[in-house]
């Protein structure tokens, strides 16, 4: 379960993404025929127009609230690998409150707040799982959140594309949510909506909680070193809130998915937004200030790589690229020179005899 010396926590990770940005570059001379015009969509695509930018702030939302689950998972020296499956369940939850709630007319804010709430508590639930297995079976953490991620994944894509799948639609995905029910649009035509203002406003507050109060320090230094954090009384229940409220951050951004633009739950609706959260969370040293502008960035990655693929020929795979490398180069720690027989006996030569 523990983590300790896995996180990037305090390293500067603004070569790494010099070097992705230099690296993208790189790729669009290679694989384009027309690399000018790939580039220029690439990098100022998410930025040329007002719809572009909003739609860029929204891409980033979920993405944000799945990087705060992984940092806080991080800061309490665990692993959370079931993002996916909290996201998924998060999303079928919230949208099946949201249509149970239109069928009975219920007032729409009060509908959308209690979606938001059913999808928090049903995916911290399922984080539980895994600290419930480890505190009374001896499972790791790091395997049990990822089987049963994969089981939920599994089961959410079966109803979604079958008991619970729209019969008048081609899609495999439920049926559509009333748009009064969504989330309130920012700035339309752009998919920019309510969901960035959670996603902003949680940002701040578990950046506070964790740099200025007593319950983030006891956090720090359960993650740091359990086994001293308990010989200083602190509670067991340090092994467990970290864990359940980052399935709660993954049931929210799956929430998100459902309640924004698409409006609907669709087979595959998580994305991998639980996998590119734990990357962002690595290129912002798991502090959840700085997830804010990791999290743009890697939104603008995929942004720009849609829009080089659709005004030139580059791959949209570019965006995967560009994020393996900089996942690389933030984690990648140089190995040092290991020092053998020879060489500790010509240091012990070289050093002065005391007199």
């Amino acid at each position: 379960m523990n983590v300790h010396g896995t996180s990037p926590a305090g390293r500067n990770p603004l070569p790494a993404l010099a070097a992705a940005i230099c690296l993208a570059a790189f790729y669009a001379l290679v694989a384009s025929s027309v690399p000018g015009l790939a580039l220029r969509a690439f990098f100022l695509g998410p930025l040329s127009s007002r719809y572009a930018f909003f739609s860029l702030l929204g891409e980033a939302s979920p993405l944000l609230l799945a990087a705060l689950g992984a940092s806080l998972a991080f800061k309490a020296g665990v692993f959370n690998l079931g993002g996916e499956g909290q996201a998924a369940l998060g999303g079928l939850v919230a949208a099946l409150v949201l249509g149970a709630a239109a069928s009975r007319g219920l007032w729409p804010p009060f509908a959308i707040a209690i979606a938001l709430v059913a999808a928090a508590i049903s995916s911290a639930l399922l984080a539980c799982l895994s600290a419930a297995a480890e505190r009374f079976a001896g499972a790791e953490t790091l395997l049990t959140s990822f089987l049963f991620s994969q089981a939920v994944l599994l089961a959410v894509d079966w109803a979604v594309a079958g008991p619970l799948r729209d019969p008048g639609s081609n899609l495999l995905a439920m049926p559509p949510i009333p748009k009064h029910y969504l989330l309130p649009r920012l700035a339309p035509p752009s998919p920019l909506d309510g969901g960035a203002l959670i996603a902003l406003g949680l940002a701040l507050a578990f950046a506070f909680l964790l740099g200025r109060t007593r319950i983030g320090y006891e956090l720090r230094l359960y993650g740091a070193n359990p086994l001293f954090a308990r010989v200083q009384g602190l509670s067991p229940a340090l092994a467990w809130w970290p864990l359940a409220t980052s399935g709660a951050l993954h049931g929210l951004a799956g929430a998100l998915l459902v309640m924004g633009s698409s409006g609907r739950a669709v087979k595959g609706l998580s994305g991998g937004v639980a996998w590119n959260g734990i990357a962002v969370a690595l290129v912002a040293g798991t502090e959840p200030l700085f997830t804010l502008p990791a999290s743009l960035f890697f939104a603008w990655l995929d942004l720009g790589a849609r829009a080089s693929a659709l005004f030139a020929d580059l791959s949209p795979d570019a965006s995967a690229i560009m994020k393996a490398a900089v996942l690389f180069l933030v984690t990648a720690r140089p190995r040092s020179k290991p020092r053998g027989p020879g060489r500790a006996r010509k240091t012990a030569r070289s050093r002065p005899r005391a007199l």
